[in-house]
């Protein structure tokens, strides 16, 4: 068996498609960019959240960081983040080892999650008018398939409950034990 020195360098040969291949290379569009969802409409604004969440500091961000944190939040990989927010991807992934950087970006995930939901809770009534109104259509593939969304949502609220009190039990039982 020849060794790597004894081998002959090769420069490759290049490659020849046929040309039906590159007439349709040719005509076959480019993948658009990806863009971040409108993130003032996904994401709370920045430093400016009031109530019961926490103000995001972004002092210590610098004003790339600052730019980057609303569209790196958007998207779940780091790839697409990074490409999206127009930054290098070690330099995103450089960016999510900085403590500041990890934590504002985790409080804004927080925050936007918890925006989710409150605008899921706004939809919780007109989500059961039309559970209803599916309970009463004529056909009775979709009054099951109605009755079955609404019996699992119960029991998973039921076990949600539950976990509530048992966690409030639990809370009671280790105060009273921390108690001198």
């Amino acid at each position: 068996m020849p060794t790597s020195k004894h081998r002959k360098h090769r420069s490759p040969k290049p490659a020849h498609l046929p040309v039906k291949a590159t007439d349709n290379a040719l005509k076959t569009p480019l993948p658009a960019p990806i863009h971040p969802p409108d993130p003032p409409s996904v994401l709370p604004a920045l430093a400016e959240v009031r109530g019961n969440e926490r103000e995001i500091d972004l002092s210590s961000l610098s004003p790339r960081q600052q730019a980057a944190l609303p569209i790196v939040a958007c998207f779940p990989t780091i790839v697409q983040a990074a490409r999206a927010a127009g930054v290098g991807e070690s330099t995103l992934r450089r960016w999510l080892t900085d403590p500041a950087f990890s934590g504002c970006l985790a409080e804004l995930r927080r925050q936007s999650a918890n925006l989710a939901r409150r605008k899921l809770l706004e939809l919780t009534p007109l989500c059961v008018s039309v559970l209803a109104d599916a309970m009463r259509d004529p056909d009775p593939a979709i009054r099951l398939r109605a009755v079955n969304y609404v019996l699992s949502f119960n029991l998973r609220a039921a076990e949600l409950e539950n976990l509530r009190s048992n966690l409030e039990n639990l809370e009671t039982a280790v105060s009273l034990l921390q108690q001198p």
